[in-house]
């Protein structure tokens, strides 16, 4: 599964993935492999993303 909408979000505000990561306080690595599809964000993860983007869980991680 992949992200468009953090993708888009990143996009928008003109965010590296390691600025996006940052402010996240998630490693690159693992938002790299959540953005690509090769792994699933945990909870934390999650709640990490929802909090620095400002959507809920269903705008966020709906599936495409």
């Amino acid at each position: 599964m992949k992200y468009p909408v953090i993708e888009t979000y990143m996009i928008k505000h003109n965010l590296s993935l390691c600025e996006f990561s940052r402010r996240c306080g998630i490693p690159k690595s693992t938002m790299c492999r959540m953005l690509k599809g090769d792994t699933k964000p945990n909870k934390n993860t999650i709640d990490k993303i929802l909090l620095e983007i400002g959507l809920s869980y269903e705008e966020c991680f709906k599936e495409v």
